[in-house]
Parts: structure tokens; C-alpha cells; sequence
């Protein structure tokens, strides 16, 4: 818990660049919806990962945020169509990234149902802003939250499994 909890202390869900910088670490969605539409108009994530530069680190949150990001804008209208209607591969291969256990899969898609319309409010609501109002969601849910954790997301991505013990 204590590198995910740093990892989010050092830049918000939108993750690293131009808007991490310009507004902060503060996981509120609204900042967090501008961080990811700043950094995908002006291209600094990209750069910063390249770079190592605007907040960007190498290391499992980074991969697993990336991984996260490129299979939501790839996959983006099978997501909205899996979410829409409450579950599908594409969906349960997304809850994998974002650190979902396999048990919480199903509440996961429930939660996109029934929230639909919070996480894409909108015809133009990017892929990203679908990520970051997405993540808001899981952590607005208790029983999401202990389930699909960023420390999991990130061992998926760097090969490893993680045991969490229950609390």
C-alpha cells in the first residue's frame, strides 16, 4: 500500500505531465478531468514518460497506468457498450488492469450500470476522463475499493501477484 499510496502522492489518477504540474495531486475529479484533457491536448504525458520528466517515474504505476489508458482508448466504444449493459470481455479484461479481483468483476460492472451516465456524461467524454471518473467510482465504493487496488494493478503489471491480507 505504501507505493501506490506514494505513487498517487506524487501525481492524481490523470497521472504524470503538464497537468500534474499545472493542477496538482489532488484527486478531486473535476482537477483530475483537467489534468488528463491538458496533458492529451498539449501531448506532455508522452513526453514526460519519454522524458522522465513532469512528474513522470519509471516502475510499475507508470506501466500500469499507461496500460490502463492505451486499453481505454483502444477499446473505448466496447467499454461504453460493456458498461452500458452491465458487463463483457472487454469490461472484465478492464477491471484486470485496474487491479480488479476476479470476485469483484461483477459489482464492478454493476457499478458501471448503474453509473453510466457519471462516467460518460457525454458524447465527447474522452477515453481518459471515462478512466479517471471510472477510478472515482471504484473508490467511492467500499467494497470496490478494497478490491480492485492500485497495489494489485501494478504487480499485474510488473509480472508479480499480489496476496492482500483481508482487514
Amino acid at each position: 500500500m505504501l507505493v501506490a499510496g506514494s505513487a498517487h502522492a506524487q501525481y492524481g489518477m490523470a497521472g504524470c505531465g503538464l497537468g500534474s504540474l499545472v493542477f496538482g495531486n489532488d484527486n478531486g475529479m473535476g482537477k483530475q478531468i483537467l489534468a488528463a484533457t491538458t496533458n492529451g491536448t498539449f501531448g506532455t504525458q508522452t513526453f514526460g514518460i519519454t522524458s522522465g520528466t513532469s512528474n513522470c517515474t519509471s516502475g510499475g504505476v507508470l506501466k500500469a497506468e499507461r496500460e490502463q489508458a492505451a486499453f481505454a482508448e483502444v477499446n473505448f466504444q466496447d467499454l461504453k457498450a460493456n458498461m452500458a449493459a452491465g458487463g463483457g470481455e472487454f469490461l472484465s479484461s478492464f477491471a484486470s488492469l485496474l487491479g480488479c479481483e476476479d470476485s469483484a468483476k461483477h459489482a464492478l460492472a454493476k457499478m458501471a450500470q448503474e453509473q453510466f451516465e457519471s462516467i460518460v456524461p457525454s458524447t465527447s467524454t474522452t477515453p481518459i476522463q471515462m478512466l479517471v471518473a471510472l477510478k472515482g467510482q471504484i473508490r467511492a465504493s467500499s467494497v470496490l475499493a478494497a478490491s480492485c487496488t492500485d497495489e494489485r494493478a501494478i504487480a499485474r503489471a510488473e509480472g508479480r501477484t499480489v496476496t492482500l491480507a483481508k482487514r
